[in-house]
């Protein structure tokens, strides 16, 4: 009944028609491709003026609501530049201020800056010696149009250059135009490691330079295309910078990997029929252990949909659809090459492949087999010490200092916080606004519930200072500013235009330093307890950097187990049609979590610790960007699918025609052992060249992918698939008759 049911299958199956399609109309299959190639060649080349910055903020909390009540009712706009002065001659600033006034003046001719106010002068924006101050300045435009605004900005500080006065430009819009210049900068880099690398890696492969070339041609291809039709995406949504690095890494990455998994069955199946023969037998079993393998990748890409935040969406659809278009090439395009290549994909031979190494693999997978319980004991110790720093993670955001210590923007920031305190440059705004229309926010009653707070909030251990009008001189009383503010015409102009400044009718602000950075847990809990606060009559949103960091790290939390669910139900799915077993893709998704988790550990060893900093050129902020690992989940959950697909593709291949669970695990790593191997060697060098990356997110994520490669292709999928595989028996191929598995796999082919 076996027999038959598989040979049904196998005669009707989808791969098998879409072969034959492919076979027969392969110069049109091949047109179609080449058009698509020319139609993106032609919009790719926009893509850099539609892509936005790096939006790693959740833009529906507190956080904004606080931000967007102070923008209404006070105008205070958080996106702004800020120029940073630093006297460099021991001189305070003031004895520079007709060099700081003629670059204000320069910048504010520029038709694109809105307003320009002399703030060095101001003593809020000078530090207590003198010789630190900075200046805000806001701009009539919008999104990808500051970076021509910010450009200007600096050549202007660049040809007024001074050796005693030293000016930086910073602030968040500045940190979204540096992300941009370094990726795209990394971006180059990345690809001339990469690609000479992979080809050289291809010919050891091989042999041939038409084999070795195919893959790599595939790759820029799939690429390129996913360029084009990003360039249209961008146009109707938000799609970061970094989207463009993570198509280009995966693009290579998976294109590569696909292409190599066909090539190779086509030249095995090469010399067992005609070329018709060996492109439907090659799209029947490793199109399909292709197809199923790139479906979980883009399961996992599709979830980071899920989470409200426009980089880790902007990230899904970018991936998923590099994915898509890499699956659809290799089940079409490489298939149709392969048809008007046949035998000529061996030609111009310049080294002669090892094919010794399937004796090898086969001779591995019974040592395995033999000591099965020893190597699962010391693969789960390995990975186990592998994990272990992932319990010390710190959580934060990304901020302007995971840029290169060499950019100015960074600079500017750590000079003002080395002079004003490192609560300078991402004060905590608490907005208050009077819910009651009769008593306004400077009532009696109000600015003694305010009074109170700041007072409370002065003797906060976490805070380094407040700013508001309930503590403008210290020796003031509750009952001092109630009578002084209540005749406010009759105050004088200076204290006037700081009510202005600080209030309305129903709305004022508080402005608190804390006393350690944005991201540090001392900082998270003081924007918590400000939150907590709560007074009847009064509406209190706090907002600001921290907050809005906060607001993201609550939602991601909140948000991972449903993206989690989601992508291992719907994996279990996808699996348990392929494999026609239940304990498989259990033991799959298991597996895949183990490496994973094994990796995020490293990931912290390395950039949360600082281990092997000097090596890998980055500085250390002490804690793991939330989004990161986040990335690195969806991304590493299809992706180390992809090794067991293969590998258990071909093990069923061999237990539906022997029966036997020892055989189909010999065979199955015999036979896929060299392809895997070489597979995560060229995803190892692709993903690798991005770790040189001058941003700590793609160096971690590229680095971060390297490292979960190498352990699932060696340890994972080379010894604990097959040392669990023999002790779970014929337990591995069971599933429950009334799901009925064969007749839903033989209705969907």
């Amino acid at each position: 009944m076996k027999t038959s049911i598989a040979k049904k299958v196998s005669q009707s199956s989808i791969f098998i028609h879409l072969s034959r399609l492919t076979y027969h109309y392969r110069f049109i299959v091949i047109a179609i491709w080449g058009l698509l190639l020319l139609i993106s060649l032609a919009t790719a080349p926009h893509l850099d003026k539609v892509l936005q910055g790096v939006i790693t903020t959740y833009d529906a909390g507190e956080a904004l609501q606080a931000e967007q009540l102070l923008q209404k009712e006070l105008s205070i706009n958080s996106d702004f530049l800020t120029l940073v002065f630093e006297s460099r001659d021991e001189r305070p600033l003031s004895e520079h201020q007709t060099e700081i006034e003629k670059q204000l003046s320069q910048i504010h001719n520029l038709s694109t800056v809105k307003d320009k106010t002399i703030e060095t002068k101001n003593p809020e924006y000078l530090s207590k010696d003198g010789n630190t101050g900075y200046n805000t300045i806001e701009l009539n435009v919008k999104g990808t149009d500051v970076y021509s605004v910010i450009s200007d900005i600096q050549k202007i500080l660049t040809n007024d250059q001074n050796n005693n006065l030293k000016t930086y430009l910073t602030g968040k819009e500045v940190f979204d135009y540096e992300d941009h210049r370094i990726s795209e900068k990394d971006l180059v880099r990345a690809e001339v490691l990469a690609l000479p690398l992979t080809l050289i890696a291809l010919l050891f492969v091989f042999g041939s330079v038409v084999a070795a070339t195919l893959p790599v041609a595939m790759a820029i291809m799939t690429v390129s295309i996913s360029s084009g039709l990003l360039y249209l995406l961008a146009l109707q949504m938000e799609i970061s910078i970094f989207a463009l690095n993570l198509t280009t890494m995966l693009g290579l990455g998976i294109g590569i990997d696909f292409t190599l998994v066909m090539v190779s069955r086509f030249r095995e199946e090469l010399g067992k029929g005609s070329i018709e023969q060996a492109v439907i037998q090659t799209v029947d079993t490793a199109g399909r252990a292709v197809f199923f393998s790139g479906l979980t990748t883009c399961i996992g890409l599709v979830c980071l949909v899920l989470f409200p935040i426009s980089l880790l969406q902007s990230l899904g659809v970018a991936g998923a659809l590099v994915v898509f278009l890499s699956i659809a090439a290799a089940l079409t395009l490489v298939p149709a090459l392969l048809s008007v290549l046949g035998p000529s994909i061996n030609r111009w031979c310049v080294i002669n492949p090892r094919h010794g190494s399937q004796g090898f693999w086969g001779s591995f997978a019974r040592r395995v087999i033999r000591h099965s319980i020893l190597a699962t004991v010391l693969v789960l110790m390995v990975v186990t010490v592998m994990i272990s720093p992932f319990f010390d993670a710190r959580w934060g955001l990304g901020g302007i200092k995971t840029l290169p210590s060499d950019v100015e923007a960074r600079q500017g920031v750590e000079v003002l916080e080395k002079a004003f305190g490192v609560g300078e440059t991402a004060p905590i705004l608490v907005a208050i606004r009077s819910t009651n229309t009769d008593a306004p926010i400077l009532s009696e009653d109000n600015i003694a519930i305010l009074y109170n707070l700041v007072k409370t909030w002065q003797s906060d251990a976490r805070v380094a200072e407040v700013r508001s009008l309930f503590n403008i001189r210290p020796q003031l009383e509750v009952k001092d500013y109630q009578r002084i503010y209540k005749n406010l015409e009759l105050l004088p102009t200076p204290l006037a235009d700081k009510i202005k400044q600080f209030s309305n009718e129903s709305t004022t602000v508080i402005s608190i330093k804390s006393k350690t950075d944005s991201n540090a847990p001392t900082s998270f809990e003081l924007v918590k307890d400000l939150q907590n606060v709560n007074h009847e009559g009064l509406q209190i949103l706090v907002g600001g950097q921290i907050s809005r960091s906060l607001d993201t790290i609550n939602i991601v939390m909140n948000r991972f187990p449903l993206v989690l669910a989601t992508m291992m139900i719907v994996t279990f799915i996808a699996l348990t049609i392929l494999f026609q077993s239940v304990i498989l893709p259990i033991k799959a998704i298991f597996l895949n979590l183990m490496s994973i988790s094994a990796s995020f550990g490293a990931l912290i060893f390395v950039f949360q610790q600082g281990n092997f900093k000097n090596l890998l050129n980055f500085t250390p902020v002490g804690y793991i960007d939330i989004l990161l690992p986040i990335v690195m989940f969806c991304i590493l959950f299809g992706l180390s699918m992809d090794y067991e697909v293969f590998l258990l593709t071909r093990m069923k291949e061999a237990y539906d025609r022997t029966g036997s669970n020892h055989d189909s695990i010999v065979e199955g790593l015999e036979k896929t052992g060299r392809i895997i191997t070489s597979a995560a060697l060229l995803m190892f060098i692709v993903t690798g060249a991005f770790a040189f990356s001058d941003l700590i997110f793609i160096k971690a994520l590229g680095l971060g992918i390297a490292i979960s490669v190498v352990l699932d292709s060696t340890l994972i999928r080379a010894v604990l698939v097959p040392a669990s595989m023999k002790l779970m028996g014929k337990w591995n191929w069971w599933a429950p008759e009334f799901l009925r598995l064969k007749r839903i796999q033989w209705r969907l082919d």
